[in-house]
């Protein structure tokens, strides 16, 4: 018991050794609003667990329940980007929601706008919240924990896919793609690409033994091939990419392209019969061959893309409603690009609010990139931000609770590093330097001589 309370209280960083200077009652419901907040990002991405065919999951309730606790312990700012980047936030998702409400009421089916708002509304207000009022060691616990949530993922498809080899279930598919406990192939390989930007920054910070953490990257890239998604390949060599030019020491820049210009190349030669089985179909048929048609359902979402692109012109204002597109497209499904659906369904400033809410982000990444030793957190900003506008070409609708984590927790920890370098810069200068004071001399002091007359002392 000892042992948990200092870890906890290690995790709880400076504010938690303001907060023993509180009442127990105090104490208590901090420690429990940290746990609840730890819990949530570890299931944020574990959909299989969830009350019925609800999207309400374990994440859902741990996060509600965090953010009643936040609101006890009076833990809640709404400027956590920033002053600047949190109006932009703000700004971008009250454009998003309020596209889809106005068309939903103007649509066939108001109750389900007001459902999917709520859901919008829910993942990043609410969930983004919880992470306000963090110091950074918090913050690199929270990162941590997330990480190693990403793991379990992928260690379950290991051990599915090479173990258990059973495909047609929930968590893999007819064609030995796996989806895991998130239920979903693409989704999965997004969210486990989206852990590599973290895990790189941990591992250039030294917050974490470089030696487990070149492990987790390895565990990490195979459980997007297991996956056997196009865009979660694609998305993990642009993020490292990215990262890589931004975040990296210009003279370890050359050790990283050899690096990756070798897994490249071992994935293409030796180790090519190594490889999952639906990653060789899916994606490295189409890679060799040249031909992208053979990548997946290529052809059949680029024919709901022509439609929906048809669809903008009378939906410049007011959408067909939120969820609504299933029903006015010929093909009776949605669009899997982001800004086409929202475009569609809520109108242009549903779009528009999206890539203003993703873009806030840009505005902490410039901040900390002037901060001595802030180039890592910049190029794990840029690179969270640049996948997500990538992955966003590539699925519906993004309210589920794990897509705002991954993207929440780089701008999190890049403003938390910035007020911690600040409040270090300024300590010295806070705190008024006394004047010296002369102190008297209080030793013994010799008897004067008496000067004798003609001699000058």
């Amino acid at each position: 018991m000892n042992m948990f309370n200092h870890t906890l209280s290690a995790g709880l960083g400076p504010s938690w050794k303001a907060a023993r200077r509180d009442t127990p009652g105090i104490v208590l419901t901090r420690k429990i609003e940290f746990l609840l907040l730890l819990g949530a990002v570890f299931f944020c991405s574990m959909n299989y667990f969830r009350y019925g065919d609800t999207n309400f999951t374990v994440a859902d309730v741990l996060a509600l329940l965090c953010f009643c606790f936040a609101l006890l312990n009076r833990n809640i700012d709404f400027q956590l980007f920033g002053r600047l980047s949190s109006g932009l936030w703000w700004l971008g998702l009250t454009m998003l929601v309020f596209g889809l409400l106005a068309s939903s009421i103007a649509g066939p089916d108001p109750m389900r706008g007001v459902v999917i708002v709520t859901q919008y509304l829910y993942a990043y207000l609410f969930v983004v919240l919880l992470f306000s009022g963090r110091t950074l060691d918090q913050l690199v616990l929270l990162a941590k924990t997330y990480v190693f949530s990403i793991l379990v993922l992928c260690f379950q498809g290991i051990y599915l896919i090479h173990i258990d080899g059973r495909t047609n279930t929930n968590f893999v598919s007819g064609n030995g793609r796996f989806s895991g406990l998130m239920e979903r192939e693409n989704e999965c390989a997004a969210v486990i690409a989206l852990a590599v930007p973290i895990l790189l920054l941990l591992i250039t910070t030294k917050r974490i033994n470089r030696v487990f953490a070149t492990f987790a990257l390895l565990i990490l890239i195979y459980g997007i091939l297991l996956t056997g998604s196009n865009t979660g390949l694609i998305a993990l060599v642009f993020g490292m990419t990215v990262f890589t030019v931004i975040g990296v020491n210009w003279k370890r820049l050359v050790v990283h392209v050899a690096l990756i210009a070798g897994l490249i190349l071992a994935v293409g030669t030796s180790a090519r019969d190594y490889l999952p089985t639906a990653f060789q179909k899916r994606v490295l048929g189409a890679l060799e061959s040249g031909d992208i048609g053979q990548a997946g359902t290529f052809d059949h979402r680029v024919e709901l893309i022509y439609e929906a692109m048809n669809m903008t012109d009378s939906t410049l204002l007011l959408g067909v409603g939120a969820d609504q597109y299933r029903l006015a497209s010929a093909i009776h499904q949605p669009v899997h690009n982001l800004y086409l659906l929202l475009w569609t369904e809520g109108g242009l400033i549903s779009a528009i609010g999206l890539l203003v809410m993703l873009l806030s982000a840009f505005g902490p990444a410039l901040v900390v990139a002037r901060v001595p030793g802030g180039r890592p957190f910049t190029g794990c900003i840029v690179a969270s931000v640049s996948m997500l506008l990538l992955v966003a070409n590539a699925v519906p609708h993004a309210y589920s609770r794990f897509w705002p984590f991954p993207f929440v927790l780089p701008v999190a920890l890049a403003c938390a590093y910035v007020a911690l370098a600040r409040s270090a810069k300024a300590a010295p200068d806070s705190v008024a330097q006394p004047e010296p004071v002369a102190q008297p001399d209080l030793r013994p002091q010799a008897p004067m001589a008496r000067a004798r007359p003609g001699v000058r002392r």
